[in-house]
């Protein structure tokens, strides 16, 4: 069943899978406030329905990806919708707000990458968990062409996940990159026209716990920003506890040597500290 929102993005559900697609294609899929908006609306519908229903056809999603035409992805921020203000500054924290989002999301997030993926488009695909790009995708951060500063956060981002070296010849040299130029460690190269079903394949392969998956997640966005690690709080959520109802026993019982106790891990999540 698809669905439409406003013709901003349409979302189907496969199996357990959400699929969403940017759907602007008289603006090159080019991302407005609205656009971000929709797409974190999805992510929240996606969440949600492991606790009751939602909009959503199915009720239980366990995995996301997001993508955009089989032509582009995304031409990055409308520039039509800019006015080189400090009200631009608005735009620049939604997409923040929804790349955060992504990385803490308790689900696994992949994006999907055929054609152009330009400037904000850019962060938006690498905020995922793994992007499928084809081998004839096309990146480019015109920031400095253009005269703009990126959001430092994003760049942070970019640094981390696209390597220096990537990073520099996009933003420095301001060389248009193909899906097949890039690092295996900062995407997963599929045949032109296949990303969409390779992403598909490659979530639907996962069978996780959400909580331990939401855990693992706050753990892995904590080390890419450079927050400072306290392997002491990390290990309090390995302790295993009594379950819900149940009293803990005050004592422990006696093994025998040859007897190995077993350890059942149970996570909850809290968001980690950034360096300020």
């Amino acid at each position: 069943m698809d669905s439409s929102t406003a013709d901003q993005v349409i979302h189907r559900v496969d199996s357990s899978t959400l699929l969403v697609e940017i759907n602007r294609p008289h603006r090159a899929n080019a991302l407005r406030r609205r656009t971000i908006h929709q797409l974190e609306a999805q992510l929240d519908a996606a969440e949600a329905s492991e606790s009751g229903p939602t909009t959503l056809p199915d009720n239980r999603i366990s995995s996301v990806v997001i993508t955009g035409s089989s032509k582009r992805f995304s031409a990055g921020a409308d520039l039509a919708t800019l006015t080189g203000t400090l009200e631009d500054l608005i735009f620049d924290d939604a997409l923040e707000q929804l790349c955060r989002r992504i990385t803490h999301s308790p689900l696994p997030v992949v994006a999907a990458v055929e054609g152009a993926c330009f400037g904000a488009a850019v962060d938006l695909a690498w905020a995922r968990d793994a992007v499928v790009v084809s081998e004839e995708a096309r990146f480019a951060l015109p920031s400095t062409r253009l005269g703009i500063l990126y959001n430092p956060r994003s760049v942070a981002r970019l640094h981390s996940r696209l390597g220096s070296s990537t990073l520099r010849r996009l933003m420095v040299l301001q060389q248009e990159l193909a899906g097949r130029e890039l690092s295996p460690d900062s995407a997963i190269v599929a045949p032109t026209s296949a990303a969409a079903a390779t992403a598909m394949r490659l979530v639907q392969q996962v069978s996780a716990d959400r909580h331990a998956m939401a855990a693992t997640k706050a753990l892995l966005a904590s080390l890419d920003t450079g927050a400072k690690f306290d392997p002491a709080r990390w290990q309090a959520q390995r302790q295993p506890h009594p379950p819900v109802g149940r009293p803990s026993k005050p004592t422990v019982p006696r093994l025998r040597e040859t007897s190995r106790p077993r350890l059942v891990l149970r996570f909850s999540v809290s968001a980690p500290t950034e360096r300020p």
